[in-house]
């Protein structure tokens, strides 16, 4: 069992969903936007690095379980 899988997945939606935001903002450039970016989307790259080391550590801790359990 692996989070590899999961860590990859995630790094891959953040990015697609900042894709997604960019081509977006071309066009929604009012005050709703910027409340919308800096309530929901400035922190992401600190909360993606956070799950990104957690899901390393958790991935750590999964293999020496099961090398524990063989």
């Amino acid at each position: 069992m692996s989070t590899s899988g999961s860590r990859g997945l995630l790094a891959m939606s953040t990015r697609q969903l900042m894709s997604c935001w960019e081509e977006t903002r071309n066009s929604w450039r009012d005050q709703k936007a910027a409340e919308f970016e800096s309530l929901y989307l400035a922190e992401l790259g600190h909360s993606l690095s956070s799950a990104m080391k957690i899901l390393e550590e958790l991935d750590q801790l999964l293999i020496k379980i099961h090398a524990d359990c063989d």
